[in-house]
């Protein structure tokens, strides 16, 4: 809104909306640098000062909005004041909390190194650490992120930058936000990350008139090409061909989803004899563990235990027929350039268990394979 707007008499949810963006955001940015500089010895402190100081702040926000209301309702205060106080306030935070996350991806604290996370397996992270993880592999990401949050917090402290400020900030945030409510990285870090988001929104609205003005004035003054019904048609085929051909690939591709997995070859024979338990120790063909995966790729894998890709072999899988069951398995082994194509026999075939016969390199092959609930 305006600043003509402001004079207006506003209804009471748009005052505690503001009253609770500046009031408890302002004070959770201030816990956020105070309560990790406690002393060791005060950390038990911490979770009750955080959440009685949170609790203080709504109480307060709710009591503001009421007694601003009831004051603008009855003509005894300059209401204006009251929105250009809170507002200030508003983005001030903003601009603080968001440029300290700047200036830790900067200094290299959000998302450091992790030395127990780089050795452990992929399926044994947490949402969170996965996430730490993928953004701690490239610093040079981490800062691209870290300047966004820097600048436009910045643009957030001068009120002729604020909404380009807040162009910058609510993509870079909205993806945050995001990341934090479906990788579970935590209820404090998400309520952080909502509020943040609700600010930006908040001022973004304020101007919501002005944006729309925007792109109304500055549309494309290119002339057209062609005629309307030309126009109409190559735009719904725009979005019709693309449709229909990932329809298509993934119809093809999961004919054999029934099959993929992760599958434990419960006993192998190779050329009548029985591979033994710990063979695979010296062997590399004595595969223990067989990874069918989407878009025809097929890993055979001696170790038990985790996946190591200098051992294990890869092949494409072409599959024929639901009806017969039967692999077609590609391996590029021997010749990348002529790779050769080994019928795989499929038999007793259940959810969770089958029998895999196939000649591989002159060696017949059988394999007693059950499916691992992951």
């Amino acid at each position: 809104m305006s600043s003509n707007e402001t004079q207006n008499k506003t209804k009471w949810i748009l005052k505690f909306t503001l009253s609770f963006l500046s009031i408890v955001g302002g004070i959770d940015s201030v816990l956020h640098i105070i309560l990790p500089l406690f002393p060791y010895k005060l950390n038990q402190y911490i979770i009750p000062i955080g959440m009685s100081s949170l609790i203080t702040g709504i109480i307060f926000s709710i009591g503001l909005s009421f007694y601003w209301h009831y004051k603008e309702k009855n003509n005894l205060i300059d209401s204006q004041k009251y929105y250009i106080w809170l507002t200030t306030i508003l983005r001030y935070w903003l601009a603080f909390y968001i440029s300290t996350f700047g200036f830790e991806k900067l200094f290299d604290v959000n998302f450091a190194y992790s030395y127990h996370i780089e050795d452990a397996l992929v399926n044994t992270l947490t949402g969170q650490e996965l996430t730490w993880k993928y953004y701690g592999h490239s610093y040079y990401l981490t800062v691209i992120i870290g300047l966004f949050q820097i600048i436009g917090s910045i643009l957030l402290l001068f009120r002729r930058t604020t909404l380009l400020g807040v162009l910058t900030l609510l993509p870079v945030q909205i993806n945050i936000l995001l990341i934090n409510l479906f990788y579970g990285i935590g209820p404090l870090t998400t309520f952080t990350s909502i509020i943040m988001v609700i600010g930006l929104s908040y001022l973004s609205l304020e101007r919501k008139e002005e944006i729309i003005d925007f792109f109304r004035r500055y549309k494309s003054t290119l002339p057209t090409v062609g005629n309307t019904t030309l126009r109409k048609s190559i735009r719904f085929l725009c979005i019709l061909i693309p449709f229909l051909f990932v329809f298509y690939y993934s119809y093809d591709v999961r004919k054999s989803q029934k099959y993929f997995g992760k599958w434990k070859v419960e006993s192998m024979t190779r050329n009548g004899r029985v591979i033994l338990e710990n063979e695979w120790q010296k062997d590399t063909l004595a595969w223990k563990t067989l990874y069918i995966e989407e878009r025809g790729k097929m890993y055979f894998c001696p170790n038990p235990h985790i996946y190591l890709d200098s051992t294990s072999l890869l092949m494409k899988y072409q599959y024929d027929d639901d009806k017969n069951q039967n692999f077609k398995v590609i391996s590029f082994e021997k010749n990348r350039n002529k790779p050769d194509t080994i019928p795989v026999q499929i038999s007793k075939f259940k959810d969770k268990s089958m029998q895999w016969k196939m000649i591989l390199y002159k060696d017949t092959i059988q394999m007693e394979l059950k499916k691992v609930n992951l």
